[in-house]
């Protein structure tokens, strides 16, 4: 759910913000055995890899007995086929916390509680919401590193052409959509050249969440309750929460909005809708702003970040957002699990590698204390911070068919959007297939 890859002008200065230091851990430095750890990460090549590479070492050189070799592996049907196989790696670094709630729940992970307990480790020192993504049935599976979160994004440029004062975003999602409206230019033969906002984008289709997940959240609703255990798909604030983004559509017509997206460039590129200046507002992350800062220079001045907005009288839920973070797991299976433990201690808990990391993929810090870094003296930035901290931060519920939840939440949403159910069929059909899917799930 977190976009990783930045532009080498903007994580050079990344690289060499901070020295890593740390301290060696004791039971690598008693031993003259040397362990070989694998890592598989999912954050690819180019310049994540290579600050991984740094950190690596740093680890190495207070740890001399040990050695890591990493290697991206970004498919993690890959990853659990090798786990399944007997030949796991010793680390997964995974993108985002999806498949921990099914890949724990088939016993392809290792629980976190005999080492945190061992090594005196202090959960504490994490965001709280982070350790919450990566916990299942009560156990921890992993430990974070890197959260993300969204806030709604808007152009000030548009809005001051629009006649709407740019330093004041809606605080509601009536006022959302009466902007929006005003932003939104359409010709006769229904083609639109500017849109005020796009409800489903970015979207899985562009590796981000489902809008609509946060949109539940953000109109009341919620998509599992943990106390009676039951799938909340169909609850009436999903509901209207679909019934919402399905009025964009209506009024401007599906096949117009589909095309509009489809003749605008590909996501987080300078001909994006957003970047390029033809969408006005979007429910987007920290990342965003660095990549028009890196493709768009003159437009980044112009970026307002503001908390997504909440449904009339309901303020309280103003800046509601999902909350997810890159968990660092143990396989079963792996070679050495206690060392493979030491160094993701280690990793996410160094306060330094922390704030390389956050301002390299601008993703939030998940730690509690970290030194400063340049982008987190962005107001803009500060927010998303702030909202990780919040009650109104959810997390995706972590369940043995967590990953088909998520899918087929998005496929709800589009059959809606597009006319071939409405919203309460489109959530009651949902309802249906996930509750056989906890009928026959471990």
């Amino acid at each position: 759910m977190s976009t990783r890859a930045l532009t080498g002008s903007l994580v050079a200065g990344a690289l060499a913000l901070v020295g890593l230091t740390g301290t060696a851990l004791p039971a690598s430095a008693s031993s003259n055995k040397v362990i070989n750890l694998t890592m598989w990460q999912q954050w690819g090549g180019g310049h994540e890899e290579a600050a991984l590479q740094r950190v690596i070492k740093q680890y190495e050189a207070l740890n001399p007995g040990v050695h890591i070799t990493e290697t991206p592996v970004t498919n993690s049907a890959k990853i659990l086929t090798a786990i399944s196989g007997g030949t796991p790696p010793d680390i997964v670094d995974l993108g985002t916390s999806l498949e921990v709630g099914e890949w724990a729940s088939r016993g392809a992970l290792l629980p976190m509680a005999p080492y945190v307990g061992s090594s005196h480790l202090n959960l504490n020192v994490y965001v709280p919401s982070a350790v919450q993504a990566l916990t299942v049935n009560n156990q921890l599976y992993g430990l974070p590193f890197m959260d993300f979160d969204v806030g709604l994004l808007y152009n000030k440029a548009l809005f001051k052409a629009a006649g709407l004062n740019p330093n004041d975003p809606p605080t509601t999602t009536a006022q959302l959509q009466t902007d929006a409206f005003a932003l939104t230019k359409q010709s006769k033969n229904g083609t639109i050249t500017q849109l005020g906002f796009l409800p489903d984008y970015p979207g899985q289709s562009n590796g981000q969440v489902c809008t609509l997940e946060d949109m539940g959240w953000a109109f009341g609703g919620q998509w599992y309750n943990s106390k009676s255990h039951a799938i909340t798909a169909d609850a009436k604030q999903n509901v209207a929460a679909l019934n919402y983004e399905v009025g964009f559509y209506k009024k401007y017509g599906a096949e117009n909005m589909a095309n509009f997206e489809s003749s605008s460039g590909a996501y987080l590129t300078a001909n994006d809708p957003f970047e390029s200046g033809k969408l006005a507002m979007v429910y987007d992350g920290p990342w965003a702003l660095q990549y028009i800062k890196a493709n768009r220079p003159s437009l980044a001045p112009d970026i307002g970040v503001a908390p997504f907005p909440a449904p009339p009288g309901m303020s309280a839920l103003k800046g509601t957002t999902f909350i997810d973070t890159n968990p660092q797991v143990i396989p079963r299976g792996a070679s050495d699990p206690a060392a493979a433990f030491a160094f993701i201690k280690w990793e996410t808990t160094n306060s330094q590698v922390t704030a390389t990391f956050a301002q390299l993929v601008a993703n939030l810090p998940q730690l509690k204390t970290v030194p400063n870094f340049p982008l987190a003296k962005d107001a803009r930035f500060q927010l998303f911070i702030k909202e990780a901290d919040s009650s109104n931060a959810h997390v995706w519920p972590q369940l043995p068919y967590s990953t088909e939840y998520g899918v087929r939440l998005c496929q709800a949403q589009s059959a809606a959007l597009y006319g071939k159910s409405t919203p309460a069929q489109a959530m009651g059909s949902l309802q249906t297939t996930m509750e056989s899917a906890a009928a026959g799930s471990p």
